[in-house]
């Protein structure tokens, strides 16, 4: 059995809104892969725009070997931000089953439409951040194949950006990853991919591939620089970057 990508983008969105999850679509459809997937991410894309959400930016995710195993998907995933997302106070009644991430964000000071190298990403990049993300998986347990986490749109949720500041080489920086205040990881921006900047190179080319493009001014959120940590529980998430800044998101 298969089933239409706007059918299963229209299925996601009324359990997003009733904060329900759902058994992974892999486990019962045919076609069930990563073009699938795009094709069903575009279609509630198209339908979050035409309900008066802006897309800001994009975001990856499963950017270190370490997560792709857990998870199952052996390849770094990419997915879209909407103005909806953002803000630093999370409210739980909104949401399934939230959990965040301390990440690393750039902002584009120019358009990206074409495949870069690590040495191009100054020429598009003009700024980086400390970040949370929210992630919200609509997959009971988060348990799901690549198809499945790309209609999801890669669990994409919510998001708080820091202070931005130069572009610089942060890969070396210390992250300390804080829940209630108190310090549960130590970690680094080198995690993601070996060298944050990776992740813009993975997107250009996933852009480049699919003939889209990001205006000036888009945001990208690189991956994880640690495990995400459940919500439940907790009030309060905070990642502090040496020399680069930090970024909190309260619950409520």
């Amino acid at each position: 059995m298969s089933l239409d990508p706007h059918e299963a983008a229209a299925l996601l969105a009324a359990a997003r809104g009733d904060r329900r999850t759902l058994q992974r679509f892999s486990d019962t459809l045919d076609g069930v892969d990563e073009a699938w997937g795009h094709a069903v991410q575009d279609a509630d894309r198209v339908a979050r725009t035409a309900a008066g959400e802006r897309v800001v930016g994009a975001k990856l995710g499963l950017t270190s070997a370490a997560k792709q195993q857990t998870m199952g998907v052996h390849q770094p995933i990419v997915g879209f931000l909407t103005d909806a997302m953002a803000g630093d106070v999370l409210d739980l009644a909104s949401l399934g089953q939230p959990r965040v991430e301390p990440e690393i964000a750039f902002r584009l000071g120019a358009v990206l439409d074409r495949a870069i190298t690590p040495d191009e990403v100054a020429d598009v990049v003009d700024g980086v951040a400390v970040a949370l993300e929210v992630i919200d998986s609509r997959w009971t347990g988060y348990r799901f194949r690549l198809g499945d986490v790309l209609a999801d749109n890669t669990s994409a949720a919510g998001f708080v950006v820091g202070e931005w500041a130069p572009l610089r080489d942060v890969r070396g920086a210390e992250a300390r990853w804080f829940v209630d205040g108190e310090l549960v990881a130590t970690t680094s921006p080198a995690a993601i991919l070996g060298d944050p900047v990776l992740a813009l190179v993975h997107l250009s080319e996933h852009l480049a591939a699919r003939g889209e493009s990001l205006p000036a001014g888009a945001l990208v959120l690189a991956g994880a620089m640690t495990d995400a940590v459940p919500v439940a529980g907790h009030s309060s998430f905070r990642v502090e970057v040496g020399g680069l800044g930090a970024a909190s998101l309260s619950v409520t």
